[in-house]
């Protein structure tokens, strides 16, 4: 049931589209429908709750999206967007110092918009994230360094070894 489900899900966001567009004459929300398909694909997958944390930036566009197009919700709708690293570690069960850096970041945000209202230039806050987790928890795999052979090498095995296949078939 699930394979069908996914096989009709373009379909259904055509009729979706078709629907929304000429009958309620709101083109801008008709397109998001089209996002219903990666989703569909996402969901009906075989263990949807362990890929949760990856579906969730899709899915947090898409309902924000359709918050947005569909009933000019945008200023509240981007709270959907803390959904992001919220289902994260609740599906984890871990929280570690960078995602707590993250956490308080956010926190901080909104209690300095909600204190002053000025939300618009204090979002460039959101930039400690990255800056605070490289330099106090870096992570081990996060520093990546290639000698002069090892990208001849790859290119050599990607890009000439790969021609000779093709030309032998």
């Amino acid at each position: 049931m699930r394979r069908r489900i996914i096989a009709v899900t373009p379909l259904i966001s055509l009729l979706l589209f078709l629907f929304s567009g000429l009958y309620l004459d709101n083109w801008s929300l008709a397109w998001t429908f089209f996002l219903l398909i990666p989703v569909s694909m996402i969901l009906f997958s075989s263990h949807p709750l362990k890929r949760l944390p990856d579906m969730m930036p899709l899915i947090a566009l898409v309902a924000f999206l359709w918050l947005g197009f569909g009933f000019n919700l945008w200023h509240p709708g981007w709270l959907v967007f803390l959904l992001i690293p919220l289902v994260d570690m609740i599906v984890e069960r871990r929280i570690n110092a960078r995602k707590i850096v993250a956490v308080l970041v956010t926190g901080g945000y909104i209690a300095i918009g909600l204190i002053t209202g000025k939300w618009s230039p204090t979002w460039i806050m959101f930039l400690l994230i990255p800056i605070i987790n490289t330099l106090f928890f870096p992570r081990n795999h996060s520093f990546i360094s290639f000698s002069g052979n090892e990208i001849k090498n790859k290119f050599r095995h990607i890009i000439i070894d790969e021609e000779k296949d093709e030309d032998e078939l």
